[in-house]
């Protein structure tokens, strides 16, 4: 392909592929262990309490029952209040927890002081509320576990069984390269159009009926980025557009500006592209590899041939191209990964 006149100045300074990938787990495993780690302060307060807070008799001197609230079966805790005396002779008074406020009034009881004060009894009496407390990090438990083993797992096997392909390409947001991390080609995006840019407006893009939430207020949006590689010469530029009332594209162009490649979404499902040429003409289709799996992308000729297959994995997407299938089809799963880090809609 010839070059460019010169490349476009980046908005930012482009970076090898996967300098920036994350090892963190995921959004919602750390917020179970948040929740989990919040949510284990109290039953731990309370068992230093009943096994090694300080020993002391009280005596209840009046309670008043708690009233139900105004959520269903929700009810504000009873509150006695009272006089107490430790071992040691000192005196408090003040609320006195963990008591039934039918029966406690006027009443003595052993009780231990810890850092939330006097609580009377033990767990028989104080388990129901770190119980029920559990119950929304539990359901949040369950949420993970089924969101790794449904999607998360199975994309990991499929990219490891991926790596071992020749042509195999690892993709991030600012790029791609060999799985050995050699060959590496970065993604810049850019302030204004690139040199020798040719606008694409060909007709049968699909509506959208939906709210586009990334335009805004805005009729339409643009994102232009350059592909360079390892010394800084083009290999592409990719046009994103999104416009009030039609499905969102990218335009793929080569170093001399001229499009080659269009990925246009869908209406159907939100990860599924038509791939089309310049003049229109029908390249393939992308999108899940299944219906249900949107961490595993398949792209296919015109003739419905497998050409392209992509799994997520920590660090990026593992794209393996069929042995014969066209250039311009490994391009176009390449960037459909590409495109779905900017999110328009």
């Amino acid at each position: 392909m010839p070059s460019s006149p010169g490349p476009a100045q980046p908005a930012e300074p482009p970076a090898a592929a996967g300098a920036r990938r994350s090892s963190r787990p995921t959004g919602l495993i750390v917020l179970s262990l948040v929740l989990f780690c919040g949510w284990m302060i109290y039953p731990a307060v309370l068992t230093y309490t009943f096994f090694l807070g300080e020993k002391a008799t009280a005596t209840v001197a009046e309670c008043e029952a708690g009233h139900s609230g105004p959520a269903r079966g929700a009810r504000d805790p009873d509150v006695c209040r009272g006089t107490w005396r430790t071992a040691d002779g000192e005196t408090g008074e003040g609320e006195i927890y963990n008591l039934d406020a039918t029966e406690a009034e006027g009443r003595t009881y052993p009780i231990r002081i810890g850092p939330l004060g006097p609580y009377a009894h033990g767990w028989d009496r104080a388990w129901p509320a770190p119980a029920f407390g559990a119950v929304p990090l539990l359901i949040l438990w369950c949420v993970c576990a089924f969101v790794y083993w449904k999607f998360l797992l199975p994309s990991r096997r499929a990219a490891d069984g991926l790596l071992a392909a020749p042509g195999t390409l690892v993709v991030g947001a600012d790029g791609w390269g060999s799985p050995d991390g050699t060959g590496h080609a970065s993604v810049a995006t850019l302030r204004e159009p690139p040199p020798g840019h040719r606008p694409v407006d060909l007709p049968g893009r699909p509506a959208c009926d939906g709210d586009q939430l990334s335009l805004g207020r805005k009729r339409e949006k643009r994102i232009y980025q350059a592909v360079t590689d390892p010394d800084g010469r083009p290999l592409m530029y990719l046009e994103h557009r999104a416009d009030r009332g039609l499905q969102p594209e990218t335009v793929v162009s080569d170093p001399a500006g001229v499009p080659y490649l269009l990925l246009r979404r869908r209406p159907d499902h939100v990860l599924s592209y038509r791939l089309v040429d310049a003049t229109g003409a029908a390249l393939g289709t992308a999108g899940p590899a299944q219906r249900d799996s949107p961490l595993r992308l398949a792209v296919r000729d015109a003739a419905g041939n497998p050409a392209a297959t992509a799994a997520r994995r920590r660090g990026g997407w593992v794209v393996s191209p069929e042995e014969g299938a066209a250039p311009e089809l490994r391009d176009a799963a390449i960037v459909l990964l590409l495109a779905r880090a900017h999110d328009l809609d």
